[in-house]
């Protein structure tokens, strides 16, 4: 380890990262270049290939699109070959990667556009025209097909390159910008650093060596035994690349020279025959498709490769984690806790932790410090329940164009998380409850204010509230309770949702619609009370039935 002056502290970095994130995959790409890195069930790529092809990639997107240190080249594609191909090409061309989110709607990807625009943006087919609308001025580039008006990549990357020189090396210039649910509504573009990065990569291997450690020292075996048993990751990619967690399964693959499989829509059957098919070990993604996969048929024998499953995205149901010991006792089970404001995870837990103390996110980073404060501003000693703030060389830059947003989101160089927990005497932190106004359904952060706002603003109600209730596939359902003007009494559920679907993605249409005759229940103040909305509804409709 090492200190670094970041945001005007002195804080904790890993000593030898490097200062790029291209850097670190490129090397990967050198050590493994004939292995296979991305297959999708049917094509097959090597790490050579795919770093080839970013490369002619990179020198077009420098030489065609002008494109140099620093500016912004956006993707909205699923996951697949080209994801990968222009990632790496924008980092080796110094560019600032924007992943945006694939499957905005119209008004979602236009708002994101506005906050954060590219100069180009790289694009698979049926995404072209969802571009086009939503920002009219970026460069498209398309893959896979003709498309009219719009560069094909395939015949970008099948041209011959000229070398690029390698970019300037700032380790506090921005790397990548993900998107994140805020409780004010619209996503916000997050800045994250090559020095973010690359600590966040690193903190991978740390994790993974200190459990190769651990292994070695419990049955009295050397590192490199421990390693010769462990197989070469290979990860189903369920979580989008546009997200912290899917980053992380790519990365945890590379690592290890291993591959990741993707699949372009969830689909339980396919995903355990694909499971199957190519020996996968490693599957994170959020609990309701971990239940998916676990409720199939022989979900034993097609999925006995299996050696570590995380769920991710949000807290895991405990029906769900006993649902993995039942139909997969060789699998390991990990936890952790991260936001996109860190790049990925700041805990990590498995193995004999998580078998000792089943309830905790884990450690925390070494490059990371976590305090607990109170609602008055005071740290509290272990055990004490308050709002987890994060500092260390994981954390964002900020806000992209908001440096109110960024201000409110730190005191000092501490991160304010939104997130209610404690860190017990052994140093493990342990989440209860979000002060942030968010659910989580799916592994995505749902904003209910962004749900209510779009409700509110159809001028058919008097009176709207989204709130979030426990359940055991989804992690959390959402649920509209609306009170309808008098002219529209006969309102349905399915117009209420209809409502939401003309402007937001899918994700955020509410699951069910509760309706009031009176007036939504508040405190002397007048603030909405969400919790006495909450318990009614589970009142009336417990968990389970």
């Amino acid at each position: 380890m090492t200190s670094t002056i970041v945001r005007g502290e002195l804080i904790r970095t890993y000593r030898h990262a490097e200062s790029s994130l291209y850097d670190v995959f490129a090397a990967l790409g050198r050590d493994h270049g004939d292995n296979l890195l991305v297959t999708d069930g049917e094509t097959t790529h090597t790490y050579a290939e795919v770093f080839a092809d970013a490369d002619r990639l990179a020198a077009a997107l420098v030489r065609d699109y002008g494109i140099t240190t620093g500016d912004h080249v956006g993707i909205v594609m699923s996951n697949q070959y080209a994801y990968l191909v222009t990632l790496f090409a924008i980092l080796r061309a110094g560019g600032v990667a924007v992943l945006y989110n694939a499957r905005s709607s119209t008004t979602e990807l236009t708002a994101a556009m506005a906050d954060v625009p590219s100069t180009v943006t790289v694009v698979d087919p049926r995404r072209v025209d969802l571009v086009r609308t939503a920002d009219p001025r970026t460069r498209v580039i398309a893959t896979q097909t003709d498309v009219d008006d719009a560069a094909d990549l395939r015949k970008i990357i099948a041209r011959d390159h000229q070398d690029l020189p390698s970019p300037p090396a700032d380790p506090d210039s921005t790397a990548l910008i993900l998107f994140t649910s805020g409780t004010s509504g619209a996503a916000k573009g997050v800045e994250l650093t090559h020095r973010n990065m690359c600590n966040v990569v690193l903190n991978m291997r740390f994790v993974a060596d200190t459990n190769i450690a651990f292994a070695a020292n419990t049955y009295g075996l050397s590192v490199d035994e421990v390693r010769g048993f462990m197989p070469q990751i290979s990860a189903l990619l369920i979580f989008p690349l546009f997200h912290v967690s899917g980053l992380a399964a790519l990365s945890s693959a590379m690592g290890s020279g291993g591959f990741i499989v993707t699949m372009d829509r969830w689909d339980p059957d396919r995903a355990a025959d694909l499971i199957e098919r190519h020996g996968i070990t490693l599957m994170s993604g959020p609990p309701m498709v971990v239940s998916d996969l676990m409720a199939i048929g022989g979900a034993e024998d097609k999925l006995r490769t299996l050696v570590n499953v995380v769920p991710g995205g949000q807290a895991t149901p405990p029906n769900i984690t006993a649902q993995i010991s039942a139909r997969l006792p060789h699998s390991r089970r990990s936890s952790g806790w991260g936001m996109t404001e860190v790049g990925g995870s700041v805990c990590t837990a498995g193995g004999d932790i998580l078998g000792a103390f089943p309830d905790t996110a884990g450690p925390m980073s070494p490059t990371m410090d976590v305090r607990v404060i109170d609602a008055d501003g005071r740290e509290l000693p272990a055990g004490g329940v308050g709002e987890l703030y994060l500092r260390g060389g994981l954390i964002m830059k900020g806000y992209f164009g908001r440096p109110a947003d960024t201000d409110a989101a730190f005191d000092g160089s501490w991160l304010r998380t939104g997130d209610i927990g404690y860190v017990d005497e052994h140093g493990l932190v342990y989440l209860v409850d979000r002060k942030k106004d968010l659910v989580i359904t799916r592994g995505e952060n749902i904003s209910c204010v962004e749900v209510e706002s779009v409700l509110a603003a159809s001028d058919r109600f008097t009176e709207v509230a989204v709130f979030g209730v426990p359940d055991p596939r989804l992690g959390e359902r959402l649920i509209a309770a609306v009170c309808p003007r008098a002219e529209y009494a006969g309102i349905s559920s399915d117009e209420v949702k209809a409502i939401v679907g003309a402007t937001l993605s899918s994700l955020k249409i509410p699951d069910e619609v509760v309706f009031n005759t009176e007036p939504l229940p508040r405190n002397a103040t007048g603030k909405l009370l969400k919790r006495v909305l909450r318990q009614s509804f589970l009142d009336h409709n417990p968990p389970g039935q």
